[in-house]
């Protein structure tokens, strides 16, 4: 066995010598890694100024601290939330001395705290002060697309279209430089002014500049054509969009779904939804929320389920919005009862959960029913998911109540009204009254407690 061993023959299985370091790597490299499960970093903590200037009473107050603060303070993030405070309190004549002010201590302000001023003031209807606004910018920081933007969406918002119009030839010099959604925001300015014939003007001149229309470009104009009755030219730019490479979504065959069913041809925009497919594009919600409005209109409350049965069949979840059409096409019926047995269903069958308006439309139809007792039960729930009615359906209800002799529950929801302050109005304190009169002590107890906390 030796001289075998001397001459080189290998050794037998149970003398052969340790796994070659290759073969042990190899073994190695079979066991499976070892798993570290990722743990994302926390936020960071907000800065103690900060919640300060958040905690301060009043945006004056916040803006004296930031100004009294001491240099280091003087940042982007200190100086925007002031500005946020004022321009949600609508305090826009502190502006101007406010952004003076934060000039002269050198604070670096970025382009999107100009772009959130000039949006409030967008919205309070004050295009100048926008105007005036953006012109301040350079002094802190470069005009980008955003504040560039935010201008124009302002001055269309407030009816200014050609003023908009005007700052398109102006963006180079501002170091803009013009995009679609640049003429999107003119596009819809001048569909709401001129209509569709002027707005295909704004897509023309889009085209000379080298501007690529998007999807939104001629949705708005599908749109526009449509709200028109221009079927046949909405017709015309879907097709344009294939020409151009733009692919038509969801959207784009709802707006042509709704013009079609505003000229009462309801079965071309069902078959249109169904098309869809075949164009690949999926029906959407928004898709049959068209089609349900279409239905409810003619009081056909089985069409309406029908859509929510086909939205089931295609993996659509019907949401709030689908089951509030079929929750007012049922109450405008008076078909309260089965009203309610939808608003169970789209929260067991569909697991939706119903918004305010889901709970006001209920309300509202079992007060036009004078159905009181089931318009209480829809009540208690809508309080407790954290809604509440509007000041007419709260005085309907007591009122209802009252005339049917329910004291205590009348009491009740006056009771939410003082909470919320609300007030009766003359007819419903003379229900509240009259049935009062014939109830017990209790009930004479609680009007008592609430007149005089009023």
């Amino acid at each position: 066995m030796n001289r075998k061993r001397d001459l080189g023959f290998p050794p037998p299985p149970h003398l052969s010598c340790p796994m070659p370091a290759t073969a042990a790597a190899q073994r190695r490299r079979r066991r499976p890694p070892k798993k570290f499960l990722y743990k994302p970093k926390p936020p960071p903590e907000p800065h103690p100024f900060l919640l300060h200037l958040k905690s301060l009473p009043s945006p004056v107050a916040a803006a004296a601290a930031l100004l009294s603060a001491p240099r280091h303070l003087h940042d982007h993030p200190f100086a925007a939330c002031v500005l946020y405070r004022v321009a949600r309190a609508r305090l826009f004549r502190l502006v101007p001395p406010l952004l003076a002010a934060l000039r002269s201590l050198r604070v670096p302000l970025q382009p999107t705290a100009f772009a959130a001023l000039i949006d409030h003031l967008g919205a309070a209807s004050r295009p100048d002060a926008a105007a005036l606004v953006f012109r301040a910018v350079p002094a802190f920081c470069s005009h980008t697309n955003t504040t560039f933007h935010a201008l124009l969406h302002s001055l269309v918002c407030n009816d200014r279209v050609d003023a908009a119009r005007a700052m398109l030839p102006e963006a180079p010099s501002l170091g803009v430089r013009t995009n679609a959604v640049s003429y999107n925001i003119i596009l819809k300015g001048v569909c709401h002014r001129d209509g569709f014939s002027g707005a295909r003007g704004v897509l023309e001149e889009m085209l000379s500049r080298g501007v690529r229309p998007t999807v939104v470009t001629f949705n708005t104009l599908v749109g526009s054509a449509c709200r028109e009755g221009e079927l046949a030219a909405a017709e015309r730019l879907v097709d344009e969009m294939a020409r151009r490479g733009v692919a038509p979504n969801a959207v784009t065959y709802a707006l042509l779904m709704q013009g079609l069913c505003d000229e009462g041809l309801y079965d071309e925009a069902k078959k249109l939804m169904f098309d869809m497919e075949y164009r690949d594009c999926k029906p959407e919600a928004a898709n049959y929320g068209v089609l349900m409005n279409a239905c409810a209109l003619h009081g056909d409350a089985g069409g309406v389920r029908g859509l929510i049965a086909d939205m089931r069949r295609r993996k659509l979840r019907p949401d709030d919005a689908s089951y509030n059409v079929l929750i007012r096409c049922l109450c405008d019926s008076g078909r309260v009862d089965e009203a309610h047995k939808a608003l169970v269903e789209m929260q067991l069958k569909d697991g939706a959960e119903p918004s305010a308006a889901t709970y006001r439309v209920l309300l509202d139809g079992c007060c036009e029913a004078r159905d009181f007792d089931l318009g209480l039960r829809v009540f208690n729930a809508m309080l407790a998911s954290g809604h509440w009615p509007l000041a007419s359906t709260f005085r309907s209800l007591v009122r209802g109540l009252g005339e049917d002799g329910k004291a205590e529950e009348a009491c009740f929801v006056l009771e939410q009204m003082a909470l919320r302050g609300l007030r009766l109005d003359a007819q419903g304190w003379q229900s509240v009254a009259t049935c009062v009169c014939s109830s017990g002590r209790r009930e004479m107890e609680l009007i008592d407690d609430l007149v005089s906390s009023s």
